[in-house]
């Protein structure tokens, strides 16, 4: 191609990018239109707070990518466009969207942005095949780096949903062991103390019968938040199973664990909302009640069952061999 073939190319090309700039608000508010037009014949809600900003920022990086081929090195390969599509996509998997939906939604953004952008081209004389294969090319990447967003999110949404107890929103019995894991080895290591305690709601059974099961999982989940309201961020509690939880102090000295026990007991005992259950507890401390996941469990188990064989609405610390 001779030099000044390409150079006139090469000014359309940087018109086109300057027409985007200019209608950059618009477009975005279309394209972002076209992606929540399609979610929503599906019923599902989108969260639409900063989209049409982002989906602007996206158009900035097209005009950047008419202006310069290099620009897919600097705007593709940043990373930023992933990021975005990130954001986009965990917004969608927050409201409940589905997947196959979203890529749904893309076909159709994709759409929107091929028709937005013919609608700015289509006055000027300029090589528009060329154009259009060139955005077509932009558009297909950036669609892609979103679609990975979406994929990287909903895995992540896929394991955070394996490690979380759907009843209560918090850790599941799988969190704990891992979490428990971790710190054996740090404790291990740094030659520190930590504890669990275990806990279990009394005659939970009889709550169930008196208040159905519906306003039992929503004392249930009171229970848990109550004794969450006393924990520290560094403090991890899990559902068990059933009526039990299960929590983690790091760097917790058996004292210091009792008393923060005896102010959950106390806790449970005097919530509003939490049906008028009491709660016994057991603990276990590292390294002198175990060494080992099995140990430490085993443990605060035979430490609760003794907090039960005692009366209940109690705090065993510590149990014989």
């Amino acid at each position: 191609m001779a030099r000044s073939e390409e150079r006139a190319r090469q000014v359309v090309f940087a018109k086109a990018a300057d027409a985007l700039d200019v209608d950059a608000a618009e477009l975005s508010t279309r394209w972002a239109a076209a992606f929540e037009r399609r979610l929503s014949e599906h019923g599902e809600p989108f969260p639409t707070d900063h989209l049409e900003e982002e989906v602007e920022t996206l158009v900035g990086g097209v005009a950047g990518v008419l202006r310069s081929p290099w620009a897919y090195r600097s705007f593709l390969g940043s990373g930023a466009n992933q990021q975005l599509g990130r954001r986009i996509a965990q917004k969608h998997l927050q409201a409940g969207g589905k997947l196959d939906h979203a890529l749904e939604g893309y076909m159709r953004l994709r759409q929107a942005m091929i028709l937005a952008s013919r609608d700015v081209f289509r006055e000027s004389d300029r090589p528009f095949f060329d154009l259009m294969t060139r955005l077509n090319r932009c558009i297909d990447r950036i669609l892609n780096a979103i679609a990975e967003g979406y994929f990287t999110a909903f895995q992540a949404e896929i394991e955070k949903q394996a490690l979380t107890d759907a009843l209560t929103g918090m850790g599941n019995s799988r969190r704990f062991r891992e979490a428990l894991a971790a710190e054996l080895k740090r404790s291990d290591r740094n030659s520190r103390s930590f504890s669990i305690v275990f806990v279990d709601v009394d005659d939970f059974k009889d709550i169930n019968d008196r208040l159905g099961h519906v306003q039992a999982d929503y004392t249930l989940t009171a229970i848990g938040q109550a004794l969450a309201s006393q924990l520290r961020g560094s403090d991890l509690i899990c559902r068990w199973g059933g009526d039990e939880f299960i929590i983690l102090l790091p760097e917790t000295e058996r004292s210091d664990a009792a008393i923060l026990a005896e102010r959950l007991r106390a806790e449970v005992a005097e919530c509003p909302d939490c049906a008028q259950a009491t709660i016994s507890l057991g603990i276990a401390c590292y390294p002198e009640d175990g060494k080992d996941y099995d140990g430490l469990v085993a443990y605060a188990d035979r430490a609760l069952y003794s907090s039960k064989h005692h009366g209940k609405n109690m705090v065993t610390q510590s149990v014989g061999a």
